[in-house]
């Protein structure tokens, strides 16, 4: 019953959101790793565009993409049609299929494509050994992955040097591990940590525990999973930064704790981290989509604006320079229905497909054949549209 609570708040908060106005209404497919990005276009191209040193554009290949590219792999039994999910990490990626299969490409220095110590990167996908199980989401951190299949349970593989895999030790792993937990409805990966919601509304955290936002005390890291206490929040999905972690509660109210030397959680503490969930009382209208990147988180309101805070080095967040230590609004229409952030970078998708994007553009992460930074939002110079007619 109380999984069916936790479904029906999820439910529940989605009808915050203007008619149309949700992310998963829309055909679309776009995800940003570390400097690199795969997208869907309208005519339901695979594409991808931007860093492709460790071969994480899955191409076969380490040649650089400025401009999108349509996605060809030499793995015959994958076909791009059928993705799920993609999720990416810094220099790695994977694709969840419709059949709940994971295919992973890039840098295996971590060991995260289950490859053996001695092979350095992928620049095909290969397909991840998780046998006998149905995956539904996933999720990368830096260095490790998780997996939640359809019956509530969780797998975790890749680095393990603060216990962020789990298994009781900061040994190398060499296969998925089962971690022992049940009745799991979401999962996040924070940079070398992981969390857990279970269907009873409790958090579960495993791994660095730098910034202390797994529990207080003198402990460095945790390699099992314990409770993290949130008090009376009810969340209703969760995510993770590089050492933060975020709930929306039931209510669309947004908290956050955990690391904040350039404000991301939305206060000066003079560079202290936030050890208590702390209450987002300034944003105007409930929250419905959360991204977190490092340093510097963006969410989405139920009246479609964006707002965002922390890390601005680069411009990411759409203000030219300036700091942004508290949750300001971004200067977009009120039309947003997803944002994905690169590593100092970001893409945001509205309504009719366009995309949006600001920050730096180093390796040509905004896919417009060019390297100049953005510090003010702009359109991407392609025309690029990521709602997929119907054929």
């Amino acid at each position: 019953m109380k999984r069916f609570a936790i479904l029906l708040s999820l439910v529940l908060l989605a009808a915050l959101l203007p008619l149309g106005a949700l992310a998963q209404d829309y055909p679309f497919l776009l995800e940003a790793g570390g400097s690199f990005a795969y997208c869907r276009d309208d005519q339901g191209n695979l594409l991808v565009y931007g860093d492709n040193q460790f071969g994480q554009l899955g191409k076969g290949s380490t040649a650089q993409k400025k401009s999108p590219a349509v996605f060809k792999t030499k793995n015959s039994e994958l076909d791009p049609a059928h993705i799920r999910q993609i999720s990416a990490g810094c220099d790695y990626s994977f694709f969840l299929m419709d059949d709940g299969s994971i295919y992973g490409v890039g840098n295996n220095s971590y060991n995260p494509l289950l490859l053996g110590a001695s092979r350095g990167m992928a620049t095909t996908h290969v397909r991840i050994p998780l046998q006998d199980t149905t995956v539904v989401k996933i999720a990368c951190g830096f260095g490790h992955v998780l997996a939640l299949n359809e019956a509530g349970e969780v797998w975790a593989w890749g680095r393990n040097s603060d216990g962020q895999v789990g298994c009781g030790s900061t040994k190398k792993v060499t296969e998925p591990y089962k971690l022992p937990l049940t009745g799991i409805v979401d999962i996040a990966a924070g940079g070398k940590f992981s969390i857990a919601l279970d269907e009873n509304g409790v958090l579960w955290g495993w791994g660095k525990n730098e910034s202390r936002q797994l529990a207080g005390g003198k402990d460095q890291y945790f390699t099992t999973p314990i409770q993290i206490d949130i008090g009376d929040i009810q969340p209703a999905f969760i995510d993770a930064g590089g050492e933060t972690i975020s709930i929306v509660d039931t209510e669309g109210k947004l908290w956050m704790w955990g690391r904040n030397d350039v404000q991301q959680i939305g206060i000066d503490t003079k560079g202290q981290a936030v050890l208590k969930p702390r209450l987002f009382e300034e944003l105007p209208a409930p929250v419905v989509f959360i991204d977190s990147y490092n340093s510097q988180t963006f969410v989405i309101l139920s009246d479609g604006s964006l707002w965002g805070w922390g890390n601005n080095r680069s411009g990411q967040l759409g203000l030219g320079k300036k700091t942004a230590g508290s949750p300001v609004s971004m200067i977009w229409p009120s039309d947003v229905i997803y944002v994905t952030s690169f590593d100092v970078s970001m893409n945001c998708v509205l309504k009719d497909g366009t995309v949006l994007a600001c920050g730096s553009n180093k390796f040509g992460q905004f896919g417009n054949g060019k390297v100049s930074d953005f510090h003010i939002p702009q359109i991407q110079a392609n025309g690029m549209d990521l709602i997929t007619k119907e054929q």
